[in-house]
């Protein structure tokens, strides 16, 4: 998996592209946000991408270890509420 600081680096959208044609790209946001970019038709191919990837099961390890976690129960009575209230 390629990895683009977008604090380092100002990369050209097409050649940012073209680097997620052969592999998924991980940007790193100026604001800590991390985002993966790769080919959406290639499904299998991009699971078995990132599942040997150790960059990214790396990231995986430390996503993990993280203290900012939201508890499931709390995002699916968000998603009731929200629900609720587009009914109304």
């Amino acid at each position: 998996m390629k990895s683009i600081d977008l604090v380092k680096d100002q990369p050209v959208l097409s050649d940012v592209i073209r680097f997620a044609e052969r592999e998924p790209v991980l940007l790193l946001a100026p604001n800590g946000h991390q985002f993966i970019l790769s080919e959406a038709d290639d499904f299998d191919a991009e699971v078995e991408a990132l599942r040997s990837s150790r960059r990214f099961q790396q990231f995986l390890d430390e996503r993990m270890c993280s203290q900012d976690r939201i508890p499931i129960e709390d995002i699916e009575r968000e998603i009731e509420k929200n629900l609720e209230s587009g009914r109304q």
